[in-house]
């Protein structure tokens, strides 16, 4: 089943009580009661948060259920279900994503970080726990529930100096995103692209050129895309022709230059492609 196709389809606002029960069927078969060993590195973090006594994992543990189980209320995406949506590792094994950290923790920086597609925001509070100022981050989703759901997950609300917007990137030109526009130095979005086709990648992405700092000389969007080997996923997760023909196009609509970086990791069942656009001067 192409569970990730209905998640696609589903990734637009106003989801009716059918659309929602429909997804619940199909990707019933995605959803575990059992927290995956991966996650340990989200269970770390919220050890640091303080929400609850470092020897008491039952509870950490009760936590995410909880918290999962009520973003799957909002909408049952098959990542959701499978906790992958909690899964930091493929932040954390990224090359890149460690060189941003110490880049935005070089003394004195005052660059800001915007992740798109934030969910309930673990990126933004993992890098605070790395000694990224709160005050320089940033996150957006399609979903104000779920970035509700973050302040409850890490009891954070009145204590985290990050901002959260909630907005549609491919919507006509909403006014919750202008205190993004040209405010941010590097963008991450992964698994973000993947849920559109192209025509729509490419109005996303003229989106978050946009929020970027017009004089800023090393701006950067990177994250990655990915899915199963099946044809549909075609159009969605672009080879690395596709995907530097989409910037050069976009860097044509916006006066922009961009170059493009890609990496692709694959399996017979798996494609994994991590990207890297780098504004050229």
């Amino acid at each position: 089943m192409d569970f990730c196709k209905i998640e696609r389809k589903m990734s637009r606002p106003q989801k009716t009580p059918k659309e929602i029960a429909t997804a619940a069927e199909q990707n019933a078969h995605l959803y575990s009661t059992q927290i995956p060993p991966q996650l340990e590195p989200m269970i770390r973090l919220l050890r640091t948060s303080g929400i609850a006594p470092p020897d008491v994992e039952a509870h950490l543990h009760a936590i995410l259920i909880e918290q999962r189980d009520k973003a799957w209320a909002i909408f049952p995406y098959g990542a959701i279900g499978s906790f992958s949506f909690l899964d930091m590792n493929p932040s954390l094994d990224d090359p890149l994503f460690q060189a941003v950290i110490k880049r935005l923790n070089t003394p004195g920086s005052t660059e800001t970080f915007l992740d798109v597609g934030c969910g309930l925001g673990f990126v933004l509070r993992y890098l605070a726990a790395e000694g990224v100022s709160s005050e320089r981050l940033y996150g957006t989703d399609l979903q104000e529930r779920f970035l509700d759901l973050g302040y409850d997950l890490f009891h954070d609300r009145d204590r985290t100096k990050a901002t959260y917007v909630s907005g549609d990137m491919l919507g006509e030109e909403d006014s919750s995103f202008r205190k993004l526009r040209g405010q941010i130095d590097i963008i991450y979005a992964s698994a973000f692209f993947h849920l559109f086709e192209a025509k729509d990648q490419m109005k996303a992405a003229k989106r978050m050129v946009g929020f970027l700092k017009p004089d800023c000389e090393n701006a950067l969007i990177f994250g990655q895309n990915g899915g199963p080997k099946i044809p549909s996923w075609e159009k969605y997760v672009l080879d690395k022709n596709a995907w530097s023909r989409m910037w050069d196009e976009v860097g044509k609509a916006t006066g922009t230059s961009w170059r493009t970086e890609t990496n692709v990791e694959s399996s017979k069942e798996w494609i994994r492609v991590r990207f890297a656009i780098y504004r050229v001067v």
